[in-house]
């Protein structure tokens, strides 16, 4: 994590874990059309209580069209990153979003080895649509998951998971999801193995930072020195360079991410 003064304004490197999923939301959170629309937004629509302890449940009183279009479930506060935010993308955007069904008390058979929602290791936060949808995000220090399940309004905090394989659009992708969320609950898969981290998270981390130290009133220099400090080049101490080659091309990907297809992203998930 790093952290510049430029011009009065504090820049910080977010999301260091960096899921393909948590990176999308970095370059929409800085679309200045979305922001727009978010700050246009009168009522939200949405409120907010717990199931058990600490797990936040949002529900949503209307539908989101605008919202969906931009490839989320319903509108997020763009000054929060991905830990800190509610964030959920549409199943249509997010093609490795898997369908689950709650297990009966009376029905639960331990040799199925069935997911107990209390006991997987990553921070839960739940959403209930309006067309009567259930969402659950899994978030941890690699990998972003959804799950959904219709025809429910309410889960048990302790509540045993199955899988549903009754969708063949991208059933391939959804698989894959399903045999990562078990293997990181059986122990099989180690948290800090990186599940959908980006090939090139230093062309990601660069171009997230540079834009932020443009935006806020910062040299092709402050972006360089920002970069050093990340350690995102290396400085050779017994040759010169001009490094503003490295801020310049870093603007230009963050251009290309923010107001290109930037779902294109997540569509690696």
């Amino acid at each position: 994590m790093i952290a510049n003064n430029v011009r009065e304004n504090i820049i910080h490197n977010t999301t260091p874990w960096l899921a393909y999923a948590s990176w999308t939301w970095e370059v929409l959170r800085r679309n200045p059309d979305y922001g727009s629309y978010y700050k246009a937004l009168k009522n939200k629509g949405l409120v907010t209580r717990f199931t058990g302890e600490k797990t936040p449940l949002l529900i949503a009183s209307k539908g989101y069209p605008t919202a969906n279009n931009a490839g989320l479930l319903f509108p997020v506060d763009p000054n929060l990153d991905a830990l800190g935010s509610h964030a959920f993308w549409h199943p249509d955007a997010m093609k490795s979003t898997v369908r689950f069904h709650v297990i009966d008390e009376g029905e639960i058979d331990r040799r199925d080895k069935p997911i107990q929602l209390s006991k997987f290791p990553a921070r839960q936060t739940h959403f209930l649509d309006a067309n009567g949808t259930y969402h659950i995000r899994l978030l941890g220090p690699n990998f972003w998951f959804q799950m959904q399940c219709d025809g429910i309004s309410e889960i048990a905090e302790n509540a045993y998971i199955g899988f549903e394989n009754n969708r063949v659009e991208n059933n391939d992708r959804r698989a894959k999801t399903q045999a990562q969320i078990f293997g990181i609950y059986e122990g099989s898969i180690a948290l800090d193995i990186p599940l959908h981290v980006p090939a090139r998270l230093p062309s990601h981390q660069k171009a997230m930072i540079a834009h932020d130290i443009r935006q806020s009133g910062g040299s092709l220099l402050d972006i360089v020195s920002a970069l050093f400090e990340a350690g995102l080049i290396a400085k050779n101490p017994d040759e010169y360079r001009d490094y503003t080659d490295h801020a310049k091309n870093a603007l230009k990907r963050a251009k290309a991410y923010i107001y290109g297809d930037y779902l294109a992203i997540l569509d690696r998930q």
